[in-house]
């Protein structure tokens, strides 16, 4: 027969569920955070992924924006031509180029293409060439007083829209009241 002794104590009903109700509250509370914190992540994740974009959109502009010799914007602009076309002297690569063009496909990927010399003197558009992950839904250029205005309309993945605004002061020779050519 097996006595039990009072000094000898275990742990009432009470005491366990007690226990088991403060762990479930702090794997709630850890989980909530852990969750929280995902989402927030994942935010800004995105966000940086559309501000990426946008720089690598100005940077490859950029350049050939300051060695413009002729800016052609494009108002009547859709899918199958570009929306503006910066002329310059040839730059002597392999093939050399004298002008590249910059768009939205249909499915708004933004793309670029260059004028490539095909044989002595004689230049062709090329192929359209995507470098950005995010959607443009909106690409507006304008030129007044010698400024070039970008305007670009991003879209993250959540549908979100986010609207790009950078001038630019090219140093392409008077063309008119506007500073470069439209069509």
């Amino acid at each position: 027969m097996m006595r039990i002794l009072k000094c000898e104590k275990g742990f009432s009903l009470v005491e366990v569920i007690l226990v088991m109700g403060i762990i479930t509250l702090m794997l709630t509370v850890l989980y909530a955070v852990f969750m929280n914190s995902s989402s927030v992540y994942d935010f800004n994740t995105e966000k940086i992924s559309v501000q990426q974009d946008h720089r690598a959109i100005i940077e490859r502009m950029a350049p050939y924006i300051r060695m413009a010799k002729k800016i052609t914007i494009n108002e009547s602009y859709d899918s199958s031509n570009d929306k503006v076309r910066f002329e310059f002297t040839p730059i002597i690569d392999s093939p050399s180029y004298n002008g590249i063009g910059f768009g939205i496909k249909e499915n708004g990927e933004f793309y670029y293409r260059k004028c490539i010399e095909t044989s002595s003197g004689d230049f062709e558009w090329g192929n359209r060439m995507t470098f950005i992950n995010s959607r443009v839904s909106s690409f507006e250029l304008s030129q007044d007083d010698g400024k070039l205005t970008i305007s670009i309309e991003l879209l993250e993945k959540g549908g979100n829209k986010y609207v790009f605004v950078d001038e630019f002061y090219p140093r392409v020779p008077d063309q008119g009241e506007n500073g470069g050519e439209k069509e």
